[in-house]
């Protein structure tokens, strides 16, 4: 008796997966294609793999940044990225939140690493820096077309050393 509790929601998954090709039952959602494919981006860019992870990223892509900063382009946030792996030989990235809508994926993330390279012309202090980010993708044909990025610039100085840190907090 107890191999069939195991055995039924065995058989109705599988039957799920081989399902008829008109058949809806077993397949993703565009939602759910689109939260794994920011999660495959981020795993690509923790392993260094680059040049597949900016294949992702539609050749208009454009990115807004904190402060008004603007970013056209695959080499354009290519540029970006350089900038915060120079910087932080050892970054990686851990998602903290997705939520998906339509054609628009909202990401709450961590990158954590050690400043041991320049940023932003502050030299190498050798400090630890976890960093709070909140983006907005939009996203089309598998593809990120544009993202809306908040994080906390004046934290992340604080942290590398590159202002000292506020009293107020």
């Amino acid at each position: 008796m107890q191999i069939h509790r195991i055995l039924l929601p065995v058989m109705i998954v599988v039957a799920a997966a081989c399902s008829a090709p008109g058949d809806t039952r077993g397949r993703t959602t565009l939602e759910e294609q689109n939260e794994v494919l920011i999660r495959q981006v981020l795993d690509l860019i923790n392993d260094r793999d680059l040049d597949t992870a900016f294949e992702f990223y539609s050749p208009d892509y454009t990115y807004h940044g904190p402060g008004g900063q603007e970013l056209r382009g695959r080499d354009g946030i290519r540029g970006l990225w350089a900038t915060f792996l120079t910087a932080f030989p050892d970054l990686h990235s851990t998602v903290d939140d997705v939520i998906v809508e339509g054609d628009k994926l909202v990401l709450r993330w961590t990158i954590q690493g050690t400043h041991t390279g320049e940023f932003l012309q502050i030299p190498a202090s050798n400090s630890q820096m976890s960093l709070s980010v909140t983006e907005i993708f939009r996203i089309a044909d598998g593809q990120l077309v544009e993202a809306w990025d908040q994080y906390d610039r004046l934290g992340l100085m604080e942290q590398i050393g590159g202002i000292p840190a506020s009293t107020a907090r």
